[in-house]
């Protein structure tokens, strides 16, 4: 199967590499982000998280036209969503960076 266009949803420790790595295939990769200072880090092909060689990773990405960070969601072929998922005391999933916003991947 191949996929023209990945979208990664959340863009920390885990995203970010992941889309890098997908970029770095040579696939094209739309970061999402609810921060808006990742994503312009992002687009100017550097990063705003501490990760030994990722950032000329991103920067080759970026400007070979593989990656590019928004802070809205778009359609793609296949997503990935890598956003925290913190446990309360029980084993139940807790999401409160989506609750007080509509769910914005929804119509995907």
């Amino acid at each position: 199967m191949s996929f023209t266009t990945i979208s990664v949803i959340g863009l920390g420790y885990i995203g970010l590499p992941t889309a890098a790595a997908f970029a770095s295939r040579q696939k094209q990769v739309i970061g999402v982000d609810i921060n808006q200072h990742a994503v312009d880090t992002i687009n100017r092909g550097e990063i705003h998280i501490v990760e030994p060689a990722l950032g000329n990773v991103v920067k080759m990405a970026v400007e070979g036209g593989f990656l590019r960070a928004t802070t809205t969601p778009v359609e793609a072929d296949a997503y990935l969503i890598a956003v925290p998922t913190p446990f309360k005391g029980d084993p139940t999933l807790t999401w409160p960076m989506w609750k007080p916003r509509r769910n914005p991947l929804r119509r995907y």
